[in-house]
């Protein structure tokens, strides 16, 4: 596993988790590219074209076989672009969008069973899980400035290693969004491939640290700082700044109620608005998982009745009516991090509050809202009928925000000059290359 502080010289293996043992997945269909490229390391044993894992009584059985542990390496004599093909893996755990993908990897997999499911663990070298990463975040059609300052920061982030959410089972990173998308070669190009290849090695430097690289996909047109989504010091590139090229208007304080609400019915022009790219032509540049949507400026509707039977689903709150969802604190980028909601239960006041961005997030959507940078509206009447969530951006705002990469690379801004946007003051510096590595 890598550790935080390390800063490596020569290109790393690392961990990436495929399956994990919260998905509770039982079965796996592996296909092997080409034939007989691979082995059973336990036995020796080559495999033909495919296998179909089950987990049965706490081991993973194939072909009348069984074993606690299973590995699967590739054979010196394969070939470069041997892969393996894995179906399903879910993608979007715990978002809207989640769905169950086929992908297609290289290196090696170990298998073992895990509170009663699969733990699948794709061993590889940094750089070739970065080819995949770049086309699984952002779509291979993405302009090679784009392409290469999303690899950067992937490879930072990860080498920073300082979230590690998976630690205690020995992995590096998982393949989905709460660590960061590995959705396997599908998606790679030439094209795509020169992203990677052009930055190999490459990392932003804090100082002697490297740049714990946070991003999400689509800021709204403010980006957030760190410690109003995470706890604990942060870095000094993390800072509350437009998404634009025009410095802001210092009068504008977004964590104010009344010039969130006017700054979001305004919409200043943003590297990630429709100024930039229209919102149409998205699709064409997202990530395969990602759905098609309002990313900049968005609404949502609950009635009464949906708003109480989330709040006693993802809170365990029950209230016979809600009054009102007041903010209580908001971020520099107008991300509410304090919500109280105010209901009545039996006649009888009832107040819960929510004490961050994540957690208002994970309350207010069954799939996790969109963006906690948002204001209500609710019906006159009292208890209201509706409540509308006016929101901006997706994600929690920290640091690169990948829609607003992508309209400064189609507006003709080169990689370092997304970079130096999103993370200023950071320095980029080359750890190791093709050669040393």
């Amino acid at each position: 596993m890598l550790k935080r502080g390390d800063i490596p010289r020569t290109e790393p293996r690392i961990r990436v988790g495929l399956v994990l043992p919260e998905d509770h997945q039982t079965t796996l269909h592996i296909t092997f590219s080409p034939p007989r490229s691979y082995q059973i390391r336990e036995t020796g044993i080559p495999v033909s074209e495919s296998l179909s894992l089950t987990v049965e009584e706490n081991r993973i059985r194939w072909e009348g076989a069984s074993s606690d542990r299973l590995t699967l390496r590739r054979l010196p004599s394969a070939s470069v672009d041997t892969s393996l093909r894995l179906h399903p893996v879910r993608a979007g755990r715990g978002f809207h969008w989640e769905k169950h993908i086929p992908i297609e990897v290289t290196g090696d997999l170990i298998l073992s069973v895990v509170e009663g499911g699969m733990l699948v663990v794709n061993e590889l070298p940094l750089e070739d899980y970065l080819m995949s990463v770049a086309t699984s975040e952002m779509g291979a059609e993405c302009p090679t400035a784009l392409l290469e300052a999303q690899t950067i920061v992937a490879r930072s982030w990860l080498l920073a290693a300082a979230e590690q959410k998976h630690r205690r089972w020995d992995l590096d990173a998982c393949n989905d969004d709460c660590c960061q998308r590995y959705q396997g070669r599908g998606h790679i190009t030439p094209h795509s491939r020169r992203g990677v290849l052009n930055t190999y090695g490459q990392v932003l430097m804090v100082g002697d640290e490297i740049c714990d690289a946070r991003y999400s996909k689509s800021c709204g047109g403010m980006t957030e700082r760190f410690e109003n989504v995470w706890p604990g010091p942060a870095q000094s590139c993390f800072r509350a700044l437009p998404d634009s090229a025009t410095p802001p208007d210092p009068a504008l304080r977004l964590s104010q109620e009344q010039d969130f609400q006017r700054w979001w019915t305004e919409a200043p022009p943003s590297f990630c608005s429709p100024s930039y790219i229209p919102e149409p032509d998205l699709p064409r540049y997202l990530g395969s998982v990602d759905e098609a949507g309002s990313y900049f400026r968005w609404t949502l509707t609950y009635s009464q009745e949906e708003l109480c039977r989330l709040l006693r689903d993802q809170l365990g709150l029950n209230v016979d009516f809600v009054e009102e969802l007041q903010p209580l604190k908001r971020g520099e980028s107008g991300r509410l991090i304090r919500l109280a909601i105010r209901g009545v239960r039996e006649g009888q006041p009832v107040r819960s509050v929510l004490e961050s961005e994540y957690e208002i997030r994970r309350v207010l959507h069954r799939g996790f809202l969109y963006s906690s940078a948002f204001f209500v509206e609710s019906t006159p009447e009292q208890p209201p009928s509706r409540f509308t969530l006016h929101g901006a951006g997706w994600g929690h705002g920290v640091g690169l925000c990948q829609i607003g990469a992508l309209g400064m690379a189609l507006a003709g801004y080169s990689s370092q000059d997304i970079l130096r946007h999103y993370y200023p003051g950071t320095e980029l510096s080359t750890l190791y290359t093709k050669d040393s590595s």
